[in-house]
């Protein structure tokens, strides 16, 4: 877990799989992983694609992911009917998901032993979860003293709290693909790890 630290290299690719029709939906820490390549620069990469599809299917109104980490829109009752399509936008959210996870859950690729939250996100399901994120992007919101990030990922807490916060101001289904690509992911990321993104035209 100690890789994923900064938003990485995989929302970049993800963004360029989106834009080929190639749809992830399915992002969490278990499906992102990293490697160090030759500088020692942590490089990330998203894998399992078992539940991606190549837009074949018009609606895309299957719900898929790990509840968890999943955008707040698809934990309602009307995406559990099948009523909700599944956009790009909401992938960005489960990025924006895990990295908050990451950030309060573990301490140097460990998971913490205190002060740990997010545990009953684990054993709700979809309308709990939907309950339990909204309370928590409130605290958010408040700038709640209690949410304290472990040490190694107070750079990732931080952010993630940028994201999360936009979260809260912006109707961000609204807005095309790119503009949440650009405003959403890469623009809360340190001007110097957004240089080593590589660009996403195609």
């Amino acid at each position: 877990m100690s890789g994923l630290r900064y938003p990485s290299i995989e929302i970049t690719g993800h963004r360029i799989l989106w834009k080929s029709k190639v749809r992830h939906r399915d992002v969490s820490p278990s499906n992102i992983m990293y490697y160090r390549d030759s500088s020692g620069k942590v490089v990330g990469v998203l894998n399992d694609y078992d539940l991606s599809s190549m837009n074949i299917v018009p609606s895309g109104r299957e719900r898929i992911g790990a509840v968890p980490f999943m955008a707040l829109k698809l934990l309602t009752t009307q995406a559990i009917e099948g009523k909700v399509e599944h956009l790009y936008q909401h992938d960005v959210e489960s990025f924006i998901w895990v990295l908050t996870w990451v950030s309060l859950r573990y301490e140097d690729g460990k998971l913490r032993r205190n002060g740990r939250p997010f545990d009953d996100w684990l054993r709700v399901d979809a309308k709990g979860c939907h309950e339990n994120k909204s309370s928590f992007l409130f605290q958010v919101k408040d700038d709640d003293d209690d949410i304290i990030s472990s040490k190694s990922h107070q750079p990732a807490w931080q952010i993630a709290l940028s994201c999360l916060r936009l979260l809260l101001k912006e109707s961000y289904e609204k807005m095309d693909g790119e503009h949440v690509f650009q405003n959403l992911l890469c623009a809360q990321i340190p001007l110097s790890l957004r240089k080593e993104l590589p660009p996403v035209d195609l």
